[in-house]
């Protein structure tokens, strides 16, 4: 049964995430259902030009709050006071968190509807690691664990994007949550034409599509490439994106080893940011796409990837089955010669032809954004009626 009357979303997310954005694309497309609102941290206060991207979109953004502190008691009052008054000047019927860490604590005091999801390494790496620390900061992070838990009790809907991180929700806290993938477009990348940004001179493009971070170690990546002899080197076209949040150093580092390695013939290109349908055509030229991360939910660029029938090889983590088992090349040894050999696999065209086949099927299944932004709508109603 859907509700008689318009429903008032508030989305506390960061709202310069194109992956945030696909969670809140599929509720404002709805006009005559929803009316979607976010608000964020001061640390991802968004842009003119991104608060008019956001209201092409229906989106509308409403103010920034200051983050949480145990330093600053009276900062985090005052903030809770505006946070409630906002939902209450516009009338919100759910408030949605779209990342637990650190926008949960957001959920302590509310006493509205809520939902709360994860993503990955909000509850596959911090969380556990507020848990497990040491020394002088481990009452601070046992606190903090403290008021998680309270914002996860209070949440009237828990979502994860892998069942890895549904796992971790009930060893943490004993709460059950359901498995809802952000998705891929699959229908869109399968019609899209390829573009590749960069010219390649006919060589082996492997494009690395992860931001540079050191939590998706493309660290290994060079160090496979540095194992190369400059024959091979000759051959082979490295594409990467730097992307908006990335860290500077890390970055730094990465481009000093990729500046040694052209100097042995290496073709590289490393790209600030790609909107999501440079992405996909890029995607789509690509001979190769890899991705070798410490910690991951349910990857998005791997799931393009699939839909665009590319071979893909990931790191050896626990991706959820239905998605990630015979349908991609995995990384089981974190070498850089285990490594290389997957890519050389590809590169000699000995990648299993049904394997793109499975991958694609799969992803269709399991990984359909629609799909999957439907059955969080009928779990919010769901719960909405109790």
């Amino acid at each position: 049964m859907e509700p008689s009357s318009k429903l008032n979303i508030l989305f506390v997310a960061d709202p310069r995430s194109i992956h945030n954005l696909k969670w809140m694309r599929y509720f404002a497309d709805q006009r005559e259902k929803y009316s979607v609102f976010v608000c964020c941290e001061e640390n991802e206060r968004p842009d003119v030009n991104q608060i008019e991207l956001l209201e092409n979109e229906h989106i509308f953004f409403t103010k920034v709050f200051p983050a949480f502190s145990i330093r600053t008691p009276w900062k985090n009052s005052k903030a809770k006071k505006e946070f409630t008054l906002l939902t209450q000047e516009l009338q919100i019927d759910c408030v949605h968190v779209l990342f637990a860490t650190p926008y949960g604590l957001w959920l302590r005091h509310y006493r509205g509807y809520s939902a709360l999801t994860t993503r990955g390494s909000d509850v596959l790496k911090v969380l556990p690691q507020l848990k497990e620390s040491q020394g002088i900061k481990r009452f601070y992070h046992r606190y903090l664990l403290r008021q998680f838990a309270i914002a996860f009790n209070n949440a009237h809907v828990l979502t994860s994007t892998s069942n890895q991180q549904i796992e971790r929700i009930h060893s943490l806290f004993g709460l059950t949550s359901h498995c809802v993938r952000t998705g891929v477009d699959v229908e869109l990348i399968d019609q899209i034409e390829p573009n590749y940004p960069s010219e390649t001179d006919k060589r082996f493009r492997i494009f690395s599509p992860r931001f540079m971070s050191p939590i998706y170690d493309i660290g290994l990546q060079i160090s496979a490439l540095e194992t190369m002899t400059s024959p091979e080197l000759d051959k082979v076209h490295f594409l990467g994106i730097r992307g908006k949040q990335f860290d500077t150093l890390y970055f730094e580092k990465i481009r000093s080893r990729l500046i040694e390695l052209e100097s042995r013939g290496l073709q590289w290109e490393i790209i600030d940011y790609l909107d999501q349908n440079s992405l996909m055509m890029t995607m789509k030229a690509a001979d190769l796409v890899i991705m070798t991360p410490l910690s991951d939910g349910t990857p998005n660029s791997a799931l393009e990837a699939m839909a665009a029938k590319v071979p893909l090889i990931v790191s050896d983590l626990p991706y959820d089955n239905e998605l990630f088992t015979d349908t991609c090349l995995k990384c089981n040894k974190r070498t850089p010669e285990f490594l290389i050999s997957l890519i050389r696999q590809v590169q000699e065209k000995k990648y299993p032809e049904n394997m793109l086949q499975k991958a694609f099927a799969q992803v269709n299944r399991y990984g359909n954004r629609f799909t999957e932004m439907q059955k969080l709508e009928q779990i919010l109603y769901s719960s909405f009626q109790k």
